[in-house]
């Protein structure tokens, strides 16, 4: 396993996706340019044994290939000793994030996917340059009905069985999303079956398909496609195609009929996420050695835990709501807690947020009468806001990855520190104030702010209550306790004194 910084050159890595062929594939955010990318590591250890040069090779051949509708190729290069390729974030959202959903598409849509798909084949094949099949989750479709492409050329020679292969996919893949009982569901699913199985026993070319999909907007009333490809169908083919296609045996609709009930894509859930308007540093912070510090501690009674030590600052969570406004509604979802009710939309900004971080980033200012800075804790943090903060912070491939501790690992904590006084009643986080434990690293749990757990435990004082949500430690206005619990109401409660800090397991 090697150890891979969270920033990285002039990249902060905002996200794991998954994995490659030899690489390992993060959302991240590029520095300089204040953009969203993708960024593709070369895993040096990767056991497929691809090598540098096959790495750089798969970037060169799709940097090459010029489409609107691919995504860009920005830049192969070299940082701290690791190999990375970053290429364009496209917008929208995946049909693989449609189907999970089981969401349906308009006819105009699914038409505009087909022959997108077709023209970068057909892109692919007069360049004679090999690509990988592009699957549902390479696909995306915006809420302006645009449809992009992630870049899937490699190096080698092109074969005319990959592009035939492309087609069958399509018409395996894209049925769920055909809309029932609708104008022109008949005619794009009988299309969708001649793609994958043929007409008439023989092998569909995309020339056909193209003819067809032509033939299904004029029937429906929709504009043509402009296209230079080869696969292009002239405006006089497209009319005389109208005539020729074997629909009316199927007992299809007539030209025209279907053009003013066609359905319109359904209703997309927008972008609600508000980015606040506030001072914004010149550069992100670094996790790796300054802002995010974490001490490996020994629990009494055995095992061990990375612990952070000091609760998550101003500083780091400004960068983590920077970054979650860019995720994909399908990334928020997948780093919030299960039991969230609005995974795809909340912003997790804190109440009173641009306040806070105005009088943090102002030389002396202060906040509700306290001194503050970046470096002090952040408050006014849900449940929901902490657990989203640790979901998302990235970690090396095959790390564990961050949590909130259980109320049981914190108490553990707190009984080990030997500070002596305690007490610290700003919130100013400082390694050397009366509240940093010189035997394990760790600071800020007797002062500061109270911190969440991950543990729902009953009230004693309420045993006919539900569980629910516990806090820990001493805060500004009770500095000076580390054995100290409050069970709160509801895991959407934020308050002043109330933050987190975030630790994960040892292998």
């Amino acid at each position: 396993m090697f150890d891979l910084p969270h920033n990285f050159g002039d990249y902060t890595l905002v996200a794991f996706i998954g994995r490659t062929r030899g690489g390992i594939l993060y959302q991240a955010i590029q520095q300089g340019m204040d953009r969203s990318v993708f960024l593709e590591l070369l895993d040096p250890d990767n056991p497929e044994g691809v090598g540098v040069e096959d790495f750089l090779m798969k970037a060169r051949t799709r940097a090459a290939i010029n489409a609107p509708v691919l995504g860009t190729v920005y830049e192969a290069s070299q940082a701290q000793g690791y190999w990375f390729v970053t290429s364009e974030q496209l917008g929208g959202s995946s049909l693989q994030s449609m189907l999970d959903r089981g969401q349906t598409l308009s006819m105009k849509d699914l038409l505009k996917v087909i022959e997108t798909v077709g023209n970068v084949c057909g892109r692919y094949e007069r360049l004679r340059t090999a690509f990988n099949i592009m699957e549902p989750r390479h696909i995306f479709l915006d809420d302006k009905s645009a449809v992009r492409l992630m870049n899937t050329a490699v190096p080698g020679d092109f074969h005319e069985e990959t592009s035939r292969d492309q087609m069958k996919r399509l018409g395996i893949d894209l049925p769920p999303l055909v809309t029932p009982d609708v104008p022109g569901t008949t005619r794009m699913r009988t299309l969708l079956e001649w793609m994958r199985e043929g007409q008439n026993g023989k092998p569909m070319q995309w020339d056909q398909v193209m003819e067809l999909v032509a033939a299904v907007r004029e029937q429906l009333g929709l504009s043509p496609r402009v296209t230079t490809h080869r696969y292009t169908v002239p405006v006089e083919s497209r009319r005389k195609a109208g005539k020729k296609l074997l629909w009316a045996g199927m007992g299809l609709l007539g030209v025209g009929i279907a053009a003013a009930a066609v359905l319109l894509l359904f209703p997309r859930e927008k972008e609600t996420v508000s980015r606040p308007h506030v001072p914004a540093p010149k550069h992100y912070p670094d996790f790796s050695s300054s802002d995010h510090t974490e001490v490996r501690v020994t629990l009494p009674g055995g095992g061990e835990l990375i612990v952070g030590a000091h609760e998550i600052t101003l500083e780091s969570y400004r960068l983590f709501l920077d970054q979650w406004a860019r995720l994909t509604p399908e990334l928020r979802e997948e780093y919030s807690h299960p039991d969230q009710p609005d995974k795809r939309t909340a912003s997790h900004i804190p109440q009173d947020w641009e306040a806070m971080w105005k009088a943090a980033s102002t030389p002396g200012g202060k906040w509700k009468g306290r001194k503050i800075t970046p470096r002090s804790p952040v408050v006014n943090v849900t449940f929901w806001d902490a657990w989203a903060y640790a979901s998302w912070k990235p970690v090396a491939p095959g790390e564990p990855r961050y949590r909130l501790p259980e109320r049981g690992e914190w108490m553990a904590l707190g009984n080990m520190l030997e500070t002596g006084e305690k007490g610290d009643r700003t919130l100013v986080i400082d390694r050397y104030s009366n509240d940093h434990d010189l035997k394990t690293g760790v600071c800020g749990m007797a002062s500061g702010v109270m911190e969440w757990t991950s543990s729902m435990e009953k009230d004693p004082a309420r045993v006919k209550e539900p569980p629910g949500p516990v806090a820990c430690g001493g805060d500004w206005r009770q500095p000076g306790i580390s054995n100290r619990v409050e069970y709160l109401r509801s895991r959407g409660e934020s308050r002043d004194n109330l933050g987190f800090r975030i630790v994960r397991n040892v292998l």
